[in-house]
């Protein structure tokens, strides 16, 4: 006796597409909320310089009385960044929006927004990334790092006493700032200081609070960010930062916008395209290497 089952019958059988379409990953801008930021106005150009003066060096030998000492002379340099423009856009087809099961304008929006918003926090992280203060976990070279070698409490302190020496300034809450990638994250919480510090700070943090904020402890913020990319070596290298004030800056001269063309026009007189796009131009450079360090390690995750 032979049963009828789908298989004969799957001809007749329709695909169930869910409502609800699965949550985008959700990839927040971290670096930008610790840059100093100056925006160049519109008509006035496509660069924009900062000037940095170098500090004083101390003066250490007694005056000689009724005599004047030499005079100090001051030292300006001049740090410019000229602006970058980034777009895209995508096309949709009206029998596109007309025969998906899903909001496909809706969604389409949402995935060009997380586009953007990627796209802005990896070219600040391109420019951060090659800052000339680096210190390795283990104390190794970069091939010479392994999956072995986390971040730890006794690493932050080395990047920590690099700032202080140099004499970088913390944040409005007192602390400089630690960015992670989620795998570093999760190396962290196998730190015995990392795990009480938690805890105490389970019931909420107090002070200034920036977006994707872990918790604070040992002189840092800690904050996560999903989009700081791992950079490939003998084993794969995970990227964390310690900044001080005015380590890095921003400078926006088109400000992020959305934009929808179509359907319809001399070049689509039957309707049948419509475009959706962002754009946006700035530029991310570094102010004073003296105020960032940059921390590199494998990881066990």
């Amino acid at each position: 006796m032979a049963a009828t089952t789908t298989t004969q019958l799957s001809a007749d059988l329709q695909t169930y597409f869910s409502k609800k379409l699965l949550r985008q990953a959700e990839f927040k801008t971290v670096l930008d909320q610790f840059a100093y930021k100056e925006n160049i106005p519109s008509n006035s150009s496509k660069t924009i310089s900062f000037t940095q003066y170098a500090d004083l060096t101390p003066t250490v030998s007694p005056l000689t009385e009724g005599t004047a000492p030499s005079d100090t002379q001051l030292s300006a340099s001049a740090i410019t960044a000229t602006i970058d423009q980034l777009g895209a856009y995508v096309t949709l087809t009206d029998l596109a929006e007309l025969t998906v099961k899903h909001p496909v304008v809706q969604k389409t929006t949402e995935l060009l927004g997380v586009q953007a918003a990627r796209s802005y926090d990896r070219m600040i992280n391109s420019v951060v990334v090659a800052g000339t203060n680096v210190s390795y976990v283990g104390q190794v070279s970069r091939v010479n790092l392994t999956a072995a070698n986390v971040l730890t409490f006794n690493s932050i302190k080395t990047a920590l006493g690099i700032l202080r020496n140099n004499g970088a300034q913390e944040f409005n809450d007192g602390n400089f700032v630690l960015a992670v990638d989620p795998s570093v994250e999760l190396d962290l919480m196998g730190d015995t200081t990392f795990q009480s510090t938690v805890i105490r700070n389970s019931q909420g943090l107090s002070g200034e609070n920036y977006k994707n904020t872990i918790t604070k402890f040992g002189g840092v913020t800690v904050v996560r960010s999903n989009n700081i990319p791992t950079i490939a070596s003998t084993t794969t290298v995970h990227t964390s930062y310690v900044f001080g004030m005015n380590a890095f800056a921003v400078s926006d001269l088109q400000s992020l916008a959305m934009y929808k063309e179509g359907p319809g026009g001399q070049s689509d007189p039957l309707h049948q395209t419509m475009k959706m796009g962002w754009k946006m131009a700035f530029k991310s450079v570094i102010l004073n290497n003296n105020f960032m360090v940059r921390i590199e390690s494998g990881s066990a995750y």
